[in-house]
């Protein structure tokens, strides 16, 4: 089942390793927009890796910022 990244607990955890969304967006190599985006849950299609570049910055594992995402009807039959 395919996973998205949970924009509540990528801020927690953000907040907590005590860095903002530009230094975090630094250590990910994408742009401060995208991490605000990803946490107010407007990020629509998640780019390949950038789960684990996240996690990676923030030193937690990935099922730490990710959920299953639910899957369209049509895929599931």
């Amino acid at each position: 089942m395919p996973r998205a990244i949970n924009g509540a607990a990528l801020r927690e955890i953000r907040e907590l390793v005590g860095i903002d969304q530009r230094e975090l967006a630094e250590r990910c190599g994408v742009n401060q927009a995208t991490i605000s985006r990803i946490e107010n849950g407007k990020f629509g299609s998640s780019r390949p890796g950038l789960d684990r570049r996240i996690a990676a910055a923030l030193a937690v594992s990935v099922d730490a910022i990710t959920y299953k995402a639910p899957q369209p009807e049509a895929a599931r039959a």
